[in-house]
């Protein structure tokens, strides 16, 4: 199961990678969007309204979006492990992670390398449905009440 900070973090994830055209025909995300999106658009510390101008189909502008923010040292550490998970262009180390990331952006910086590392189908992403009884135990239930 994938974490996420809250619901809409989730909605947020799941509609950037349909809006920047990231889900493959046969539903898998792209590997190189989801984790960077999975801490771009985190909702804890709104964290993602100083994040998402930043991010279109031609790719994330990581170097802008240091260079014109002001970010905590925590979310400025998500935001290097992004652009690591995205396409190599900055360097955190695990030590500098473990060390300063608080109980829950730690978490997301650990999801979002698992993201990396197995890729998903979009379904993955969805909230898991609730089950649905089979007509059969739906026509006993009726006969029980």
């Amino acid at each position: 199961m994938i974490h996420f900070h809250d619901e809409v973090h989730r909605q947020k994830v799941v509609h950037c990678l349909q809006k920047e055209n990231r889900i493959y025909p046969d539903g898998r995300a792209d590997s190189y969007y989801l984790p960077a999106l999975y801490l771009l658009l985190s909702t804890k510390n709104d964290l993602y309204k100083k994040t998402s101008r930043y991010i279109d189909r031609d790719g994330i502008d990581f170097e802008k979006m240091l260079s014109n923010q002001d970010f905590p040292s925590g979310e400025r550490k998500l935001i290097k492990l992004a652009a690591n998970l995205f396409n190599g262009s900055m360097e955190v180390s695990p030590s500098e992670l473990i060390d300063t990331l608080d109980e829950e952006n730690f978490t997301l910086a650990l999801q979002a390398i698992f993201l990396k590392r197995t890729s998903c189908h979009v379904q993955e992403l969805l909230p898991a449905a609730k089950e649905v009884p089979e007509p059969e135990s739906q026509a006993r239930m009726m006969q029980i009440n």
